[in-house]
């Protein structure tokens, strides 16, 4: 039998145990939830710009995501908070990637997503920029997908169906003029040598949207730019492209002198592309 401290000890420790899985082992699943709306004028600093001229605000908004625990999933699902939702876990990470290489990826998009805002604001403010194409770079190679045992992490996309591509989007435009399960031809730089393959488009994963094809890679545009003034930013714990509008606008009005927010606060997002298009949030 055990004793009273022998009791208490036990019942402690079940306690303990219980604390620790419902408060530190994650599920899977994620917590969708409203982020920030930021201002962007201090995030964002152009040399010699119209910073303090500006009566009003561009503003950054932003989808908080986080792996949820158990106790996340417990509450939740009893108190339903507003605007809080609970998604699976591998309807946004890739099969086989871990979180860690996913934020990592997420990082590299919202570098590729400043300097596309950069080269954009310069241009429209009447700026002469140089940006050199050097193709598109493969991140990631997913598992179980038609370009694995084929393209490798670090080889450059050059050409789709022999037609040159210069952005991810270039590439990603002509895999998806393809039907769901038709052949695709790819052209790589690995080094110094030029290779072709051949694979079949499969369903992107993980998308609740229409199905789209894909061949299983993540990407982005491996792009050469020279500015004429140097940007600074302060994006810590953003990730993702789905800024690039709004990062956008905020360094064309510092570097006009007019104030184009006419003094409104004007929060958006969406992701840009260097002819200016603004495309979908993103991530």
């Amino acid at each position: 039998m055990l004793n009273r401290n022998g009791f208490l000890s036990s019942f402690l420790g079940i306690l303990f145990i219980i604390f620790i899985v419902t408060f530190f082992v994650p599920t899977p699943l994620m917590i969708m939830a409203p982020g920030i709306a930021q201002e962007l004028s201090p995030m964002i600093t152009v040399e010699d710009g119209y910073k303090n001229e500006s009566k009003g605000n561009f503003m950054l908004t932003a989808v908080s995501t986080q792996r949820a625990t158990v106790w996340d999933y417990l509450y939740i699902t009893i108190k339903q908070p507003t605007g809080v939702e609970l998604e699976p876990l591998a309807e946004h990470l890739p099969e086989g990637m871990s979180m860690d290489e996913y934020l990592k990826i997420m990082q590299r998009f919202m570098e590729d997503s400043k300097n596309k805002s950069k080269a954009v604001a310069f241009k429209k403010a009447g700026y002469q920029i140089n940006v050199k194409y050097n193709g598109v770079f493969i991140d990631e190679v997913l598992k179980s997908a038609t370009a694995e045992g084929k393209l490798k992490r670090g080889d450059i996309i050059i050409a789709v169906d022999d037609q040159e591509v210069k952005e991810d989007q270039d590439a990603i435009a002509l895999i998806r003029q393809h039907q769901i399960g038709e052949e695709v031809k790819i052209t790589v730089k690995r080094g110094d040598k030029t290779l072709d393959y051949t694979m079949e488009t499969v369903e992107l994963a993980n998308t609740t949207d229409e199905p789209k094809p894909s061949i299983g890679v993540m990407i982005y545009s491996n792009i050469d730019y020279e500015f004429p003034r140097e940007i600074t930013f302060h994006t810590e714990n953003i990730a993702g492209s789905s800024a690039g509008g709004m990062f956008t606008l905020e360094i064309y009005n510092q570097l006009l002198q007019e104030d184009i927010t006419d003094g409104r606060r004007i929060a958006g997002t969406g992701t840009i592309d260097l002819e200016g298009k603004i495309g979908p949030i993103d991530g």
